[in-house]
């Protein structure tokens, strides 16, 4: 070997030239470097793991996950969530039997167990989630933005969701949500879910006011929908045939057998047709009804009956009401005469009805502003006065202040234009009707009866006109104050506005269904997280 390849060969050998004992310490400090950068490597990775097992319980992933792709749109674990617990517990209020505490895959909507209640709440959070992806590509193509109005539909409600939960004694609302909505839910979620909701629900109106709904079409629509439009005038008694339960010696309620309760029922009958022969029978039909009528009904309706002769009254009751109601076949009847009597049987009793008119009600609703202000609570409850709560009753100092800002602010419109829209201004900046207090104080088509006395006497006065202002108190409780009322103009009557809503509403189904159909739903891997 040549010397300078030998000196090469030395230059790339550090341990050339060094002695046992330090050849062996060297490779001992080359082991102990080596553990401690694996441990470090180790170490760091057994971080990593524990940052992605906390960010895993909190749920950033899951809740991120997409769950359903629809219509170029994609949505999240809690998207889907929210329209299936809001099915969920649409079909619980209304009475459907299932068995929350226990897992909807494990119970079936009919008996020959078919379709689980799980896929029964999917199938409509899906079909929810197609119509809100063509409501809200519409939107975005429309050029539709969150109005401050709609804002503060989000924000009523999640206030109003917060004050429950806190009645309900839940610990937070975050823990209120996740066992409403889906243990991913949480309170931005919601605001995003409820967000979208508004937005859509907003469009819809938007889109259902731009279809042009024609005279000659809701006259149409009247021609065959007279039995829900049209509206009722008769008087009506009850005639209860339940017969009374009894006691045995120990004092345990005795349930009357079959036979006695068919003899309360024949009892009852005879008593109503007693009492229908006696109207039928006489000159003035509706008087003499009002004057029997207290001997006819039971004992606890007595007083109502002798106290009000037009207590058996029902006017202007709308025919989708009447077809409620048990005798609601007979008064519908396209045969019906005035003075016409019948008694029709009920579960447990008759009823008596005289016919009195059927008729297209005409009467306008109206187009509102109003400023309510409310009345201070000061007072504190006094023990002492049972079934009076002094803290919900305003002093007759504090009505006067109210009252006296109510006339402040009505005095400061009347010293300025004057118009619809100064009234709406001062509304928005002083109004404490959180119904109304975004909208400059409006209230649309409100109708005959709607609102409480005083405030409905005044509206509908025949001599009204519009920008007419007035001060009301309110004693309605919780709403005690005055209100400042601005009349902006009659609107249509109640039956020309629903067959109108109907119209617009039958319009955007079909162009939802139009656009709906054959639309591809694509559940991806956040699906598995949904009611999980």
């Amino acid at each position: 070997m040549s010397a300078s390849r030998e000196k090469k060969q030395r230059r790339s050998d550090p341990q050339q030239g060094l002695t046992q004992k330090e050849r062996a310490e060297l490779r001992e400090q080359k082991a102990a470097k080596q553990k401690t950068v694996l441990y470090t490597a180790v170490g760091v990775i057994v971080a990593i793991l524990v940052v992605i097992l906390l960010v895993w319980d909190s749920g950033i992933f899951q809740r991120g996950a997409t769950a359903l792709t629809v219509n170029g749109r994609n949505y999240n674990v809690n998207d889907v969530e929210y329209y299936f617990r809001s099915a969920m517990n649409s079909a619980y209020s209304s009475g459907m039997t299932f068995d929350t505490t226990t897992d909807l895959r494990e119970q079936y909507v009919d008996e020959e167990q078919t379709q689980t209640y799980y896929d029964y709440f999917m199938e409509q959070a899906i079909e929810s989630l197609k119509q809100v992806s063509v409501l809200e590509n519409a939107a975005e193509e429309a050029g539709y933005t969150f109005t401050e109005e709609d804002q503060a539909a989000v924000d009523n409600t999640v206030a109003y969701m917060k004050s429950y939960a806190s009645q309900l004694g839940a610990s937070s609302f975050e823990g209120f949500l996740k066992a409403n909505y889906g243990k991913y839910m949480t309170p931005g979620a919601y605001e995003d879910c409820l967000h979208r909701e508004v937005l859509v629900s907003s469009y819809k109106n938007t889109y259902m006011d731009g279809l042009d709904i024609t005279d000659d079409a809701i006259q149409t629509y009247y021609d065959e929908h007279k039995d829900e439009l049209d509206s009722f005038t008769f008087r009506t008694i009850q005639i209860d045939g339940t017969a009374p339960s009894g006691t045995d010696e120990e004092g345990n309620t005795v349930e009357p057998t079959e036979a006695e309760s068919t003899a309360a029922m024949q009892a009852a009958k005879a008593k109503a047709d007693e009492f229908a022969a006696a109207v039928e029978a006489a000159e003035d039909k509706e008087a003499t009804f009002a004057e029997l009528a207290p001997d006819y009904v039971s004992g606890s309706s007595k007083e109502n009956y002798e106290s009000d002769p037009d207590y058996s009254l029902t006017t202007a009751l709308s025919g989708t009401s009447v077809a409620s109601r048990a005798y609601g076949e007979w008064l519908l009847d396209a045969s019906r005469t005035a003075g016409d009597v019948g008694v029709v049987e009920y579960d447990t009793g008759y009823y008596v009805v005289l016919f009195q008119e059927r008729y297209l009600d005409e009467t306008p609703t109206a187009d509102i502003r109003h400023i309510l202000i409310k009345a201070e609570l000061t007072q504190e409850d006094d023990p002492a006065t049972e079934g009076v709560d002094e803290s919900t009753v305003p002093t007759q100092e504090a009505l006067d202040a109210a009252k006296a800002e109510a006339q402040s602010l009505l005095d400061e419109w009347n010293a300025g234009d004057k118009t619809a829209e100064s009234f709406g201004a001062l509304a928005e900046a002083n109004s404490d009707d959180p119904g109304s207090n975004t909208n400059g104080g409006l209230y649309e088509e409100v109708y005959k009866g709607q609102m409480f006395d005083a405030f409905n006497n005044w509206i509908f006065d025949e001599a009204r006109q519009p920008g007419d202002t007035t001060l009301i108190e309110n004693t309605q409780s919780g709403q005690q104050g005055w209100h400042v009322v601005y009349y902006q103009g009659a609107n249509d009557p109640v039956w020309k506005l629903d067959a109108d809503s109907d119209l617009r509403e039958a319009d955007l189904n079909a162009w939802l269904d139009e656009q709906t159909q054959g639309l591809e739903a694509v559940q991806g891997d956040g699906m598995k997280y949904v009611y999980n």
